[in-house]
């Protein structure tokens, strides 16, 4: 076994190395030397599900030279990974410890060589049968297929999908308006109703549905058939989240709703109205609750570009991460690790300091050239977990963490827009065409 050589690879400089492994330094000196002396460790904890659907699960963090192998099958070019890596050290941007740095990788993968959908295909028009040289489908990529394609939201995008507990429905909600109910067994639309004109999200916890709209919520809980109408949002809900007993709403004015005692027995304590987190200064995005321990945390993502975290017991904003250089659109939680993806083509990957659960820092970047739309997860039947984002591309890409080795592609007919990873390998995408496509892992895959 050769020792590795304190110098740079020249070849590696110059895009063009093979060797593999190299004797040589991939790399600057400086960002080999920090990989080599940061240790991560995860809590200890006992294992549990995080939000997202990802499990906990102990693991080094992601590698450079790693990222450069994956070349072959992710059809990254040696200029692109020569390009970067020459840039590939960017200072960490805290905003309560600016003066702390750390030198971080970024990977940008280009997809120019993916066979493309076909769009006539998509509309059921292509004549061109086995000649056409787009591909004929919904999906690229072995250990995942396509069930069922819902059309309950012609023409308009959905905003959001629901799985309650005990339930045997299915609910979404689009911009039209509606909220779908739909039978699980056969398919079909087994309800509806019109809430508003702008739906901007639904969630579902247990045997709640949430759905956002302009200036308030509404709550149905499908057990007890009890409706409720949250009023206290400024301007449109986009993004909903439950944790610790609360419901919190992410509103246009940059401020985070608060209602608590929703699981409280007593009816008339439930959802009373709090003090809302305030501190963004555009509307908010996105929200992700965490529940580690003792570490309890909310994590908000906005239009101006920043991630907040906040402390779930005290309300108290525990820092800003200056995030993106665009909409924060999507975050979850995978392990101790804090998953986010933006406007600006980037998906990032953030961590704790070990010994300091307080700062949090920039890991590692993936990029794609596309939009970075929304995120989600599930677990494969060996436990590894699987990170699904979509691209302004009209495409969601299945990756394996921590690699983010790409296992296959999923194609529509418009942006994906809303993800969520349901029980025995399923897993749904509502796109901007209204279409929910309902997908299953093949039994080796699915947890």
């Amino acid at each position: 076994m050769h020792m590795k050589s304190r110098k740079v690879c020249i070849y590696w400089k110059q895009g063009r190395c093979n060797r593999n492994p190299c004797r040589f330094v991939h790399g600057d000196l400086a960002t080999a030397d920090l990989r080599a002396s940061y240790v991560y460790r995860a809590p200890q904890t006992q294992s549990q599900a995080l939000p997202g659907g990802l499990r906990r699960k102990t693991l080094s963090p992601p590698e450079e030279d790693r990222a450069v192998k994956r070349s072959k099958s992710t059809q990254v070019t040696s200029a692109a990974v020569s390009q970067k890596s020459r840039n590939n050290c960017q200072k960490i941007e805290s905003a309560q410890k600016p003066e702390a740095s750390l030198l971080v990788t970024t990977t940008t993968v280009e997809r120019s060589e993916d066979k493309a959908c076909c769009q006539e295909w998509m509309s059921g028009s292509c004549g061109r049968g086995d000649s056409c040289q787009f591909l004929h489908s919904w999906s690229r990529g072995d250990g995942f297929s396509l069930l069922a394609r819902l059309e309950g939201h012609v023409g308009k995008p959905v905003s959001g999908i629901g799985l309650p507990s005990g339930s045997d429905k299915l609910y979404t909600a689009s911009s039209d308006g509606k909220v779908c109910a739909w039978d699980c067994h056969s398919g079909l639309i087994s309800g509806a109703v019109n809430v508003s004109d702008q739906i901007g999200c639904l969630i579902s916890d247990e045997e709640w549905v949430f759905v956002g709209f302009p200036n308030g919520v509404k709550a149905w809980n499908f057990k007890s058939e009890v409706y409720y109408d949250l009023t206290g949002s400024s301007g449109q809900v986009n993004a909903l989240e439950v944790g610790l007993d609360a419901l919190y709403a992410g509103d246009e004015d940059g401020g985070i709703s608060v209602w608590k005692g929703f699981t409280d027995h007593q009816i008339a304590n439930r959802f009373q109205y709090a003090t809302p987190l305030r501190g963004h200064a555009s509307a908010v995005t996105c929200l992700r609750a965490s529940i580690n321990g003792e570490l309890r945390r909310l994590y908000s993502g906005s239009k101006d570009g920043t991630i907040k975290e906040w402390d779930l017991n005290t309300g108290e904003c525990i820092q800003t991460l200056k995030a993106h250089d665009d909409d924060v659109t999507s975050v979850i939680c995978w392990d101790q690790y804090l998953v986010s993806c933006s406007l600006d083509k980037k998906v990032k990957f953030w961590g704790r300091i070990e010994g300091d659960s307080s700062e949090i820092i920039l890991l590692y970047t993936h990029e794609e050239g596309h939009a970075a739309l929304t995120l989600g997860g599930v677990n494969d039947s060996d436990g590894k977990p699987i990170l699904f984002c979509s691209w302004s591309d009209n495409s969601v890409g299945l990756y394996e963490l921590p690699s983010l080795k790409e296992r296959g592609r999923i194609y529509a007919e418009k942006e994906v827009r809303a993800i969520r990873a349901g029980q025995g390998g399923l897993f749904f995408t509502g796109d901007a065409s209204g279409v929910v496509s309902v997908w299953k892992l093949a039994e080796k895959l699915c947890s």
